[in-house]
């Protein structure tokens, strides 16, 4: 009977409650305008850290399998459930906010307004209709239903930072950096606190003698590789302007990637830093080419080849591993398929990719594909992903997805060319890296915003569509000097 009493009433306060937030973030919306993007990028990335820290996760190693166990308890698995809530709720409030009072903001606030720049509506718009595509129509038309409610909360998570990113007063990408170097350092802390939580011993890995395989406050090593290769290139892009904080970033970032272990994180970072110093450097002895209007096609047309033969090299270096040959003669296992540092492995998969969306052709196979059970009747208990985003979304969510996905590339590979001469090559870096990983990695995890590929995301779309907004053509504004905004990193 108390029970009857006493749960209806907890629920009406909860909802009260809720209600209330909204209001209060609506209202601070209103207040401070140019403070909620970096405030909601915060609070995603510090429930990120919280929630891998409150989970009591422990790395270990038994009879040469990872295992992966929690020592948390009820407690703590209700506190990362209600630390999303809160960020999906922040997230709802601010979309709310930014319609009731869209006019005031644009008049007042909008930073690519006061700056002679269109706004990026096209290629927010491409953005959320490959979301849609991704997520959304295959619960409704893939050939196997399925439903979860991280389909569809993300999407307003994303609203409400791509329409905030408009009014934000501190630079975005400096927020984006922020946001990497807490994941980073605080992985760098739990090593030394916590290191059952964040280290993988057993590992055998590039660095002979060396066991130890780091995943930082991420949900695995090679997520946490990609968040240190884009904070490195990132801040090779835009350097701080103190000293000290630029060599602690470098340091902490190297190390970081190293100790991960990651193939295709460190062979990106390594491709995003060749194209940086070699831009710069051109710019540097032959700065009449560099900033002639018909030379600047030059540098973009060099290192557009650039990029491809260093993808061409480093897509032969990770396919002749000197382990292929015990590939070939393993069995198509959870052991063997779970070690995909191989050409064999990866095959396998892409092939399952291929058939899994050839047989819904227009959307694809659905959310749940790369789930567990559709993986043990493929018999790739080891593949979580496709291991490439175009594959993963073919099988996914078929042709329409995929078409989206092409369509939103278009006009990412048009706001970096864009952004190449006043980023001087940095834009083409962080676009190099993209398109490397993208061909062995599901970089893109739309529906996990508090997994670390989530702010590599939102790193590499805001630094380009921040630096490579269009100008209006009543208005030819002075060259952004980003200098002076690196100064406040």
């Amino acid at each position: 009977m108390l029970q009857l009493t006493v749960l209806p009433l907890a629920a009406f306060v909860l909802a009260l409650l809720l209600i209330m937030a909204i209001v209060i973030v609506a209202a601070a919306g209103f207040r401070w305008p140019g403070r909620m993007f970096s405030y909601l990028m915060l609070l995603i990335a510090s429930t990120s850290v919280a929630t891998t820290i409150l989970s009591g996760r422990v790395l270990t190693f038994v009879d040469e399998n990872l295992v992966v166990s929690s020592e948390a308890d009820v407690g703590s698995a209700v506190s990362t459930k209600l630390l999303l809530m809160v960020v999906i709720g922040c997230s709802v409030a601010l979309c709310v906010g930014w319609i009731l009072n869209f006019r005031n903001y644009k008049t007042s606030f909008d930073r690519f307004s006061n700056r002679g720049l269109k706004a990026p509506t096209d290629i927010t718009i491409a953005f959320m209709v490959f979301y849609v595509a991704f997520s959304v129509l295959p619960i409704l038309f893939g050939q196997h239903y399925y439903f979860h409610v991280n389909l569809i909360y993300p999407f307003f998570i994303y609203l409400a930072l791509f329409l905030w990113a408009r009014l934000s007063s501190a630079d975005p990408v400096i927020v984006a950096k922020r946001c990497l170097g807490l994941i980073v350092f605080s992985s760098l802390i739990a090593a030394i606190v916590a290191p059952g939580l964040v280290m993988q011993s057993g590992y055998v890995g590039l660095i002979p003698g060396f066991d130890l395989r780091f995943w930082g406050v991420t949900s695995h090593a090679n997520t946490l590789g990609a968040v240190a290769c884009m904070f490195l290139v990132l801040e090779l892009a835009e350097p701080s302007a103190r000293a000290w904080l630029r060599t602690c970033i470098l340091a902490a970032a190297g190390l970081t990637l190293i100790l991960t272990q990651s193939k295709s994180s460190m062979l990106a970072a390594f491709v995003g830093f060749s194209i940086i110093f070699c831009w710069r450097l051109l710019s540097r002895t032959d700065e009449v080419i560099a900033d002639s209007k018909r030379g600047s096609s030059i540098p973009i047309g060099l290192f557009g080849g650039f990029i491809i033969l260093v993808s061409v090299v480093g897509a032969l270096a990770i396919f002749l591993d000197m382990d292929i040959l015990a590939a070939l003669e393993g069995r198509l296992d959870a052991r063997a398929v779970g070690h995909l540092s191989t050409a064999t492995g990866r095959t396998l998969i892409w092939d399952a990719a291929i058939e899994g969306g050839l047989e819904n052709p227009l959307f694809g196979q659905g959310a749940d594909f790369w789930g567990l059970k559709n993986r043990l009747r493929l018999g790739l208990t080891g593949a979580a992903s496709a291991h490439n985003l175009f594959l993963q979304t073919f099988s996914r969510s078929g042709f329409v997805g995929l078409i989206a996905l092409f369509v939103f590339f278009y006009f990412l590979v048009q706001y970096s060319i864009r952004a190449a001469k006043h980023t001087r090559g940095g834009s083409m870096a962080i676009l190099a890296v993209l398109l490397m990983r993208s061909a062995f990695e599901a970089n893109f995890q739309l529906n996990s915003v508090l997994a670390g590929e989530f702010f590599v995301m939102m790193a590499h779309f805001t630094y380009v569509i921040d630096r490579g907004a269009r100008p209006r053509r009543s208005f030819e504004p002075a060259s952004p000097r980003y200098g002076s905004v690196r100064g406040r990193a």
